[in-house]
C-alpha cells in the first residue's frame, strides 16, 4: 500500500482533533467531508488516526509510546502559548500524531488483541453523519444511531447496535462485508444498501448490487430495490418491494411519505427531533398521508399535515404537539 503524505497525516490527526472536541457545525462537517474526498490517502489517512487512537488504549503502557507522545506534545508549547487557539485540539492532534507516528500495531506486536480492535461510531438524535472507513467504504448514519466497525484479516464487520446506516462498499471479493443487525446479517459484495435496527427488528433495502440477508435459519438474495425485513414479531424474512427514492430521501434531510398511515409517519418523524408528534385521539393512526417534509422540524410538519389534511395542532409545547380531527 503506497505510504501516506506526512502533511496528510498531519492534517488528518488535526481534524480528528477537532472532531473529537465535541462541537461541530455543518459548515465544518461540509469542510471535513470535502477533505475527505480529495482522495483516497485523504480518506485512509483519517481512518489511520481513528485506529490508531483506539489501538492507544492497549499500547498506553510502553515507555517507548509515552515518550514520543510527551515530546510530540511539548512540540505544541507555542500554539498553547497563542492567543486565539484552543489549547484541547492541539494536545489532542500531537497524542493521535505520535501514536500513528510510530505504528502501535507494528512496533508492539505482542501486545496487540487477537480481536480487530473496535471502532464506534454514533449520532444524537437529529445529526446525520458520514464517515468514509479505511478500505473506502462510505457509511452514513442517520439520527440516533450507533454502529461498529471492525476490520479483521478476513473479513470486514459492522455490528449496529441501533439506528440506521448506509453503506457505500467498497469492492473486495477477499474481504467479505457483513452487517449484523437485530440477530442477522447481510453479507454484500461492492454494493450501495441501508440497514434499520429498531427495537429488535430490522430493515435492509438494497439501493445497487446484490446483497444476502440471513436470518431465523433463512437466507435471501436480494435485487435493487428490494426491502428485507425480519425480527421483531416476524418468524421469517419477508421481501418486498420498495421505492429507493423514498426509502433514501433521509439521506436528503427529507421525510417522503406517499399513503403513509399518519400514526407510522409519526413514529418516522419523532426519529429526528426532542419535539415529539402525538396523537390525540386514535381515530387518526390509520390516516393515508402524504408529501416531503424537513426532517428534525416537526411543528413545520405538523403545520403542513393540518393544513392538508382533515387534522388541526390541539396543543403545543417544549416537549410535544398534539394532533387532533379537524372539527
Amino acid at each position: 500500500m503506497t505510504p501516506i503524505d506526512e502533511s496528510i497525516l498531519e492534517e488528518a490527526a488535526d481534524w480528528f482533533a477537532r472532531r473529537r472536541d465535541g462541537v461541530r457545525m455543518p459548515a465544518d462537517e461540509a469542510a471535513f467531508q470535502a477533505w475527505c474526498r480529495r482522495s483516497d490517502a485523504h480518506a485512509r489517512a483519517y481512518a489511520d488516526i481513528e485506529l490508531s487512537w483506539e489501538a492507544w488504549g492497549v499500547a498506553k503502557e510502553s515507555p517507548r509510546l509515552r515518550a514520543m507522545a510527551a515530546e510530540a506534545l511539548a512540540e505544541t508549547a507555542p500554539w498553547r502559548r497563542s492567543p486565539g487557539l484552543s489549547w484541547k485540539p492541539m494536545l489532542l492532534a500531537a497524542s493521535v500524531a505520535a501514536v500513528a507516528a510510530i505504528g502501535v500495531v507494528q512496533i508492539l506486536p505482542l501486545s496487540r488483541p487477537e480481536a480487530p480492535v473496535a471502532i464506534t461510531y454514533r449520532t444524537q438524535i437529529g445529526e446525520q453523519r458520514t464517515e468514509r472507513l479505511a478500505d473506502g467504504t462510505r457509511v452514513t448514519l442517520n439520527t440516533d444511531t450507533e454502529l461498529q466497525v471492525r476490520y479483521g484479516e478476513a473479513r470486514r464487520e459492522i455490528t449496529l447496535e441501533h439506528g440506521e446506516a448506509m453503506f457505500d462498499v467498497a469492492h473486495d471479493p477477499a474481504h467479505p462485508f457483513v452487517v449484523t443487525a437485530a440477530g442477522g446479517t447481510v453479507t454484500a459484495l461492492g454494493t450501495r444498501f441501508q440497514v434499520r435496527d429498531e427495537a429488535g427488528a430490522a430493515a435492509v433495502t438494497l439501493l445497487e448490487g446484490r446483497v444476502e440477508v440471513a436470518a431465523l435459519r433463512e437466507r435471501k438474495v436480494l435485487a435493487p430495490g428490494d426491502e428485507a425485513r425480519y425480527g421483531g414479531k416476524s418468524g421469517e424474512i419477508r421481501v418486498r418491494r420498495i421505492d429507493p427514492a423514498t426509502a433514501t430521501s433521509w439521506t436528503h434531510g427529507r421525510l417522503d411519505f406517499s399513503g403513509l398511515p399518519l400514526a407510522e409517519a409519526v413514529a418516522e418523524a419523532n426519529r429526528y427531533s426532542t419535539v415529539k408528534l402525538r396523537l390525540g385521539d386514535p381515530r387518526l393512526a390509520d390516516l393515508p398521508v402524504g408529501g416531503s417534509f424537513r426532517v428534525g422540524d416537526n411543528a413545520s410538519i405538523a403545520s403542513a399535515l393540518a393544513a392538508v389534511f382533515p387534522v388541526q395542532v390541539a396543543s403545543a409545547n417544549a416537549q410535544e404537539i398534539v394532533l387532533m380531527p379537524r372539527e
